[in-house]
């Protein structure tokens, strides 16, 4: 019975999906619920059986007001104890206190910018931005790594074109690396993405080329990417992304909630949240939960994007 109920709630909401229509900022998706429920596919799986388990945060930390906001953001991170943390919109003065937080907290990472240079360096330009991976130093060894930009020629640095004309405001670089646990040896790849808020075809694209790049990347290893996609459930990048195989957690989770994350600075609030970030698995990963975490202080939302959890399995 539980599980007939779980499938009419999910099949209502899809339904309700389709007839939204393309959204470039999820402003408006018509999908808006935090009950959580259970889905068929996480039902029945056995984790136990799985040798290796990672927690994922996704997160877009906003990139202006920083010096006000740096603490608490930390603050919710380590409360949320991500063994991978994608982070999206760091911007220059972010990386004082990521560096910081890295050092002081365990965590290494990898980042290029969409201008080309990379987290660490000095003297980046004004107006760059990140999306870089972090994770555990004692939990995980650096396999390979990588980055490309979203546009027809992926290998360009700053590129952002695309063959039919169709252009990015800005370049917009992505990340991905393969890791290796240091106690069982189990490898996955893991990519952090932000695609165009304002551009449906853009998207589309950046979409495609995100599967073609993940496929050719991964191999057979389990694959999560996260990120702040700007697409709601109907979109047609969304669509693109879980018909190439690879499921949005949000649906797929044992645990979970049928809700978004773009809060907009309180201006929508919690039942009404809008979709635009997503973590999207690999067949070879079973999820176990999905969430939209509460980033509340003192009453306030410390970034405009609500951050997502995912626990996984591979």
């Amino acid at each position: 019975m539980k599980k007939a109920l779980a499938w009419l709630l999910l099949a209502s909401m899809l339904l309700l999906a389709g007839c939204g229509g393309g959204n470039p900022t999820g402003t408006t998706d018509p999908i808006q619920t935090t009950e959580a429920t259970q889905t068929e596919g996480g039902s029945e799986v056995d984790f136990s059986k799985y040798e290796n388990k990672v927690r994922v945060l996704c997160y877009n930390i906003y990139y202006q007001n920083v010096d006000s906001r740096a603490a608490n953001i930390q603050d919710l991170i380590l409360k949320n104890d991500p063994d991978v943390l994608l982070l999206q919109e760091v911007s220059t003065p972010w990386i004082p206190y990521l560096q910081t937080f890295m050092a002081e907290k365990g965590y290494s990472y990898y980042g290029y910018g969409r201008y080309g240079g990379e987290l660490s360096a000095e003297g980046l330009e004004s107006g760059d931005q990140f999306v870089p991976i972090l994770w555990k130093t004692d939990k995980y060894e650096l396999v390979q790594s990588g980055h490309f930009w979203l546009s027809s020629t992926p290998e360009e640095v700053r590129s952002a074109a695309w063959v039919d004309g169709t252009i990015s405001k800005y370049p917009r670089c992505v990340n991905w690396v393969i890791l290796k646990d240091k106690q069982t040896g189990g490898e996955f790849m893991t990519m952090n993405i932000h695609t165009d808020p304002e551009s449906d075809m853009v998207r589309t694209l950046s979409c495609d080329l995100a599967v073609k790049k993940l496929d050719e990347i991964r191999g057979s290893l389990p694959a999560v990417v996260g990120g702040d996609w700007n697409m709601g459930l109907s979109d047609d990048g969304y669509k693109i992304l879980t018909q190439s195989g690879y499921a949005d957690v949000r649906i797929k989770a044992k645990d979970t909630v049928y809700g978004g994350s773009f809060n907009n600075w309180g201006a929508r609030d919690d039942d009404n949240f809008a979709y635009g970030d997503h973590i999207f698995i690999s067949g070879e990963f079973a999820a176990e939960k999905f969430d939209v975490v509460n980033d509340y202080y003192d009453g306030e939302h410390i970034s405009d994007h609500n951050p997502l959890l995912a626990v996984l399995y591979y």
